[in-house]
């Protein structure tokens, strides 16, 4: 053990003894963690009136109205009342971001206990909104079918009470007049007082990251793929020049001559995103702090999985070059398709799927549960799961392949 600690901190040393090194392991990330919250800070500008929709109800009933009522609510929601070749016109010449077409038979269809169909056209020319209203409709749509839910069971209650048979009233009458009652109150009620204790992720409610969110966690994930695979580079110019070969013939064994390369890898790139984390929160008020156990959990298995990924590497390539340009592909590749460079829930369906094969997403989205969905330990750990891994997976590849000359 103090073998590997002294081949670690000597590591540690020669390495960061470099200004060239410092600049580009922590000047670098907080200039392009500046650029990238610049140009997708539309997310989160404090003018934000909300997106601009056109509403068109077919409706023939009284819920469609009703529907319509909860798309006003909506503060991140402008509704406009259109036609429906005036909305789509408006739409696709970019006036609305989108137009929601509520259909004829909308209250047929939920007075009847069916689920209706909402017809939503997203302007073509950004699609960035396009998952927010969705949300918002799906929201509106399901209060909506809930009013109707109620407006029922008053009714069974009241058969259950046999209020029909001694009174005059009908049970359709009673429902429109339950259907009434549950929408006045569901206007007039006050907010609720929300006590944020999560504990799990919840699926219909995700929050999609910001401006300095996004691009904070981004380049923290981004630049320790960078250091931690140029770790793996060195390790094969050590290789070539000889210097693990001269290690091998002193009283020092091999898993102590590895180990501590790795140990150094891995500590250097938790200082690193530590002191991202720090200059995240001081100078861009990117909330890190709502979770610090869940934060060091995800943090400590991302980069113990890159780790991995730079052993890997290391035990693949034959020469330096091969190194330098396998970790680049990584590097871009992961770091572009696991939603580091922009919010993975702006990107097609196949394509979150696609990067759910990466530790880039996994990473992403254990940072983003903590910043932008203020959740806790319990509700990270599949994200910490299945970076440990993928830390486990390439580790042991990169070591059974791994060759000291």
């Amino acid at each position: 053990m103090p073998q590997l600690l002294s081949i670690a901190l000597h590591y540690l040393r020669t390495t960061y003894r470099s200004r060239s090194v410092l600049i580009f392991s922590l000047i670098m990330p907080l200039i392009f963690t500046v650029v990238l919250g610049s140009v997708i800070s539309g997310f989160d500008d404090d003018t934000f009136a909300g997106w601009r929709i056109a509403v068109v109800n077919q409706d023939a009933g009284s819920l469609g109205e009703a529907l319509a009522r909860q798309l006003q609510a909506n503060a991140d929601l402008q509704v406009t009342y259109l036609e429906k070749d005036a909305a789509l016109a408006a739409t696709e010449g970019e006036d609305y971001v989108a137009a929601v077409v509520i259909p004829s038979d909308f209250s047929q269809a939920l007075l009847a206990g069916d689920d209706p169909t909402l017809a939503l056209y997203a302007n073509a020319g950004d699609m960035r909104p396009a998952q927010s209203v969705k949300q918002g409709v799906q929201a509106a749509a399901i209060r909506t079918a809930g009013l109707v839910q109620a407006a029922g069971v008053s009714v069974d209650v009241a058969r259950q009470l046999d209020l029909f048979s001694t009174s005059s009233i009908t049970p359709d009458a009673y429902f429109a007049d339950a259907l009434a009652r549950a929408q006045q109150q569901w206007a007039e009620s006050a907010p609720l007082t929300v006590v944020n204790t999560p504990v799990t992720r919840l699926e219909d409610a995700r929050q999609i990251p910001k401006g300095m969110e996004q691009s904070s966690a981004g380049m923290l994930v981004t630049f320790a793929l960078v250091s931690i695979l140029n770790g793996a580079g060195a390790l094969i110019l050590e290789r070539q020049q000889g210097t693990l070969r001269r290690l091998l013939v002193m009283p020092i064994g091999k898993w102590n001559i590895l180990g501590g390369k790795l140990l150094a890898i891995f500590v250097a790139g938790m200082i690193q995103a530590a002191l991202l984390i720090v200059a995240g929160q001081t100078l861009f008020g990117v909330n890190w702090g709502q979770a610090p156990l869940a934060l060091a959990a995800v943090l400590a298995s991302f980069i113990f999985a890159i780790t991995g990924l730079g052993m890997m590497v290391a035990g693949i390539a034959r020469s330096y070059a091969q190194a330098s340009a396998l970790g680049n592909i990584l590097m871009y590749s992961t770091a572009a398709l696991g939603g580091a460079w922009w919010q993975i829930e702006i990107t097609p369906t196949w394509m979150q799927r696609a990067a759910q094969i990466t530790p880039v997403y996994w990473a992403m989205q254990g940072f983003h549960d903590i910043i932008s969905r203020g959740l806790d330990l319990q509700a990270v750990l599949p994200e910490t799961g299945a970076l440990l891994a993928f830390g486990l997976l390439f580790l042991s590849i990169g070591v059974w392949r791994f060759r000291y000359e």
